[in-house]
């Protein structure tokens, strides 16, 4: 009887030769929120059909806003403060620039009064004296030489008083953009917490459960609905004998459709399971039950094969 035991299952079971025969399964899962949250609305119900990517719940936070709030105001008032700042900065230099143009108006007027007094004076007396020498040993020469002088320091003047302001301005503007910047990068991580309130579908599936509705508040990590991928996700494979020790954690294996053999893709070993009974879909025989150890197998999200479907595993 032994002999006719091990005789059939070596016979009738498809994993006793090059291939291996499993189970394609799904791995339901659930849509949690990661801190408390009010439950603003949902947009799916039990068994409908939702794609990757699709959005699911839409969760609000008061703290969150209110927090939002006060970040873009005092963004806003920074900003102004810098506007301001630039302006008055602006304003300064502006008035420095008058009052100094007005002292150096006066003295372009009185230069242009002494040299052409000074022209006049050249011309009337040209028969007598050198021109040259005239122009400059004059008193008039000197004043006007002086003249010069005067408006030079009074532009180097203006021009220290401008650059003062200008380097006042422009340190205070930077430590405003300091705080800006600070506020703008707060800001940008509370948006982003905002945005991961709303769930979306990871994979394609059919939704099994929804277990909140809106107008809810809901605690930080509580479960929101639950989700069934299209497709499988996972393998359970049973191996007879010293299949076992060809496959190996990590080991690359072909996973195809056991009527289909086309329909394939790779998979990778990721455990081993304890010694089963096979389901009733592997038994090729109702009187002699075959046994395999287990091992779990993931394949890519993407794949063609059906919940509890039949498959190779080469």
């Amino acid at each position: 009887m032994l002999v006719a035991m091990l005789y059939i299952s070596g016979r009738f079971f498809k994993g006793s030769g090059e291939a291996s025969v499993g189970v394609a399964q799904t791995s339901e899962y659930k849509v949690r929120t990661e801190k408390s949250a009010l439950v603003k609305s949902i947009n799916i119900v039990p068994g409908m059909q939702v794609k990757e990517g699709q959005l699911l719940v839409e969760l609000t936070s008061d703290v969150l806003e209110v927090d939002i709030a006060k970040l873009t105001n005092r963004i806003a008032i920074y900003k102004s403060e810098r506007d301001e700042k630039a302006k008055l900065a602006n304003a300064e230099i502006s008035y420095i620039k008058a009052q100094k143009g007005i002292e150096v108006e006066e003295l372009d007027a009185e230069i242009m009064e002494l040299e052409s007094e000074m022209k006049m004076n050249e011309a009337l007396t040209q028969e007598f004296t050198s021109s040259k020498k005239t122009s400059r040993d004059s008193p008039m020469s000197v004043k006007v030489r002086s003249l010069r002088q005067q408006k030079q320091r009074h532009l180097e003047a203006m021009n220290i008083k401008i650059e003062d302001v200008m380097q006042e301005s422009s340190t205070e503007q930077h430590l405003v953009e300091n705080q800006i910047s600070l506020l703008e990068s707060e800001l940008k991580l509370l948006e982003t917490e905002k945005s991961k309130l709303n769930k979306y579908a990871i994979a394609s599936g059919v939704v099994k459960n929804v277990y909140v509705k809106p107008g809810e508040q809901v605690d930080s990590y509580t479960p929101l609905l639950e989700i069934n991928p299209l497709h499988p996700t996972t393998v359970v494979a049973y191996l007879i004998g010293k299949k076992a020790v060809e496959l190996g954690v990590g080991r690359i294996v072909s996973v195809s459709s056991y009527d289909q053999r086309r329909n394939s893709v790779e998979g990778t070993v990721i455990g081993y399971g304890s010694v089963s009974e096979l389901p009733d879909i592997l038994q090729k025989s109702t009187a002699t039950k075959a046994f395999g150890q287990q091992v779990f197998i993931e394949i890519p999200v993407e794949n063609a094969f059906f919940n509890g479907e039949k498959v190779l595993i080469r």
